[in-house]
């Protein structure tokens, strides 16, 4: 695997066997230099990634495997899923991405892939969201699967139900990118509870 001079921060993660939060906060706190592209993107050079982990002790596994899982998406509008579907195509690391239009579907898909993530909307025809997610927690098989709802209706009421049938997270429409990344690599991890997520002004809508 050939070194890269620059990297991003989900690259940075994995080469330190650290969250990505953990990268963010180094560079918060600046004790890792970083800078940010035009489109607003953090990058780290790896020599200055080399530098910081030659001083503070931090073994670097530059060819750590990336990490390799498969999303589900589901939503009736066609739009937002081509629109979730191209910003996680550039997620850093590798994800396998599966579609659904409607809870039905989504049923016949989470059997045949398996994913390790769904990302659900909770307002559709036929089976919403909130059965979808009920049936995922009942299932002993999908167990595992972590669930990310998208509601334009995050109310208390709404986030309060979801996290009862067992939603990991619940994202407010129009969904900020940087939350979103940041959502999904959480949802790689263990994490129990739900929490909702207001939306940002200034930052790239999906």
């Amino acid at each position: 695997m050939k070194t890269k001079d620059v990297l991003t921060t989900f690259e940075a993660a994995r080469i330190c066997r650290v969250s990505y939060n953990t990268i963010k906060n180094w560079i918060k706190r600046d004790l890792l230099s970083a800078y940010r592209t035009a489109g607003g993107h953090l990058r780290i050079k790896n020599d200055d990634l080399q530098v910081f982990c030659r001083e503070h002790g931090i073994p670097m596994d530059e060819h750590a495997e990336p990490i390799h899982k498969k999303v589900l998406i589901v939503d009736d509008e066609e739009a937002i899923r081509i629109a979730l579907r191209d910003s996680l195509g550039k997620y850093p690391e590798r994800l396998d991405i599966y579609e659904a239009s409607d809870g039905f579907e989504a049923g016949s898909m989470m059997e045949s892939t398996r994913p390790d993530v769904v990302i659900l909307d909770l307002v559709m025809p036929g089976m919403d969201g909130f059965k979808v997610c009920q049936s995922i927690k009942n299932s002993p098989a999908l167990s595992h699967v972590r669930i990310m709802v998208l509601t334009g209706f995050p109310s208390e009421r709404n986030i309060e139900r979801v996290s009862e049938l067992g939603a990991d997270v619940c994202l407010a429409k129009p969904i900020d990118q940087r939350v979103l990344y940041e959502s999904i690599e959480n949802l790689l991890k263990p994490r129990p509870g739900v929490r909702a997520v207001k939306r940002k002004k200034g930052k790239k809508k999906v």
